[in-house]
């Protein structure tokens, strides 16, 4: 991770004005400058990073305090504008903002991002890397989306309480002191992958980061105290969907075995049988398997086809039974490369589903699910689909498309 220096600015060894501090207490970077940190500390006009050697000041202080107007995150994902268009301070019409609550950029301009996530009204959420803009200096608007490209992927972990980074997923009374270490809330770190659910932690790789002692650069941290936000670099998908059946037991449609399971299922019967809200389930073991060509390999498939037709029952009843249609769901490993889905996306664990709400924009099911659904799982919005899945803890992205 890679912080350049927009103008002249002081590192300091505290957040207080650099006019309070010592000289010893300070250091002053001149514009242009490049540092490699490990990871920051968002507090807000400033950020407390940590540099991956000690270059400024004594050569051994690692960790300094910036005021974030003044530096840049150098970022892989660019925002092209592509018409004339407005960065906003609301995902609202222009018309409904004041003069101090948009900014004009033209048709051509880029800026590196930092994120991006859906937002309602067709609108992106972004995160300007380098740039300041308006009154207020601000770095973070929402855009339309038509008005505008996004190119290359991003992922970091965000730590949203206090925490420990651990070696194995435990208790911190059963670990060693080498085993742990404190990371503090706001704590920013871009990740190379991350895995499954361990004793409700999740393993997370860091990018460009090795910490503690042992300079590890692979950690378990506790689910509840992190998010995920970014799409991952494979991760362009694009499934044909399954030819809907109605959920019906009259026609049972195609017989199905799965592994584990003795009893036949049926592509037209409804995976979950009976809802509390409307009765008879609504979705059909035929869309989890593609009309029946996608045969889980395992049982654990199964219960994650279970899973995630339950999230969408819940998802139906939330707008008072609007048609769902599915676009993906079970994705064996060779269909899921073959259509561009990520090497280790949830589809191919089947608890994971693309889909839509029947005349409600992706986005606008990004916004209204994002706090229900919390850390349940992940959730994410092409301009054409809303993804959904049951991993257990929280992770946001943007398909960019």
């Amino acid at each position: 991770m890679f912080l350049t220096t927009k103008k002249d600015t002081f590192f300091k060894k505290s957040q207080a004005q650099a006019s309070t501090l010592s000289d010893g207490d300070k250091v002053l970077v001149k514009a242009g400058q490049t540092l490699d940190i490990q990871y920051y500390i968002d507090l807000g006009d400033h950020w407390q990073v940590v540099l991956a050697t000690p270059r400024l000041g004594d050569n051994q202080t690692l960790t300094w305090f910036v005021y974030e107007p003044d530096v840049e995150l150098k970022s892989s994902v660019t925002l092209t504008v592509i018409s004339d268009t407005l960065f906003k301070q609301e995902p609202k019409l222009s018309s409904q903002l004041t003069n101090a609550q948009k900014v004009f950029v033209k048709n051509g301009t880029q800026y590196e991002l930092l994120g991006y996530l859906p937002a309602t009204g067709n609108h992106l959420k972004i995160t300007l890397a380098g740039a300041n803009l308006g009154p207020e200096k601000r770095n973070t608007w929402y855009v339309y989306q038509p008005d505008v490209k996004v190119s290359g992927t991003r992922q970091e972990l965000r730590v949203v309480s206090d925490t420990l980074f651990k070696a194995q997923p435990r208790l911190s009374s059963e670990l060693g002191a080498t085993d742990k270490i404190f990371i503090k809330k706001g704590s920013v770190f871009l990740i190379t992958s991350h895995g499954d659910i361990d004793r409700n932690h999740i393993k997370v790789a860091l990018e460009g980061t090795f910490l503690g002692s042992q300079n590890r650069n692979t950690w378990y941290t506790y689910v509840p105290d992190v998010e995920i936000n970014g799409n991952a670099p494979d991760n362009n998908p694009k499934d044909k969907p399954p030819v809907k059946q109605p959920a019906t037991p009259k026609d049972p449609g195609k017989a199905l075995r799965f592994p584990g399971f003795s009893s036949l299922y049926y592509t037209n019967h409804p995976i979950i049988w009976k809802t509390p809200a409307s009765g008879q389930g609504n979705f059909t073991w035929g869309e989890a398997t593609h009309n029946g060509t996608r045969i889980p390999e395992n049982q654990n498939i199964v219960y994650g086809m279970v899973r995630i037709a339950q999230a969408l029952e819940e998802i139906r009843h939330l707008y008072g039974g609007r048609a769902i249609t599915i676009n993906s769901w079970y994705r064996p490993r060779a269909i899921n490369a073959a259509v561009g889905g990520a090497s280790m996306s949830r589809h191919l664990q089947g608890d994971a589903v693309d889909f839509n709400v029947t005349g409600i924009h992706p986005y606008d099911v990004y916004k209204r699910l994002d706090g229900w659904w919390g850390s349940r799982g992940g959730l994410a919005s092409s301009s054409v689909f809303t993804h959904i899945d049951t991993r257990g803890y929280r992770a946001r992205w943007s398909y960019g498309y």
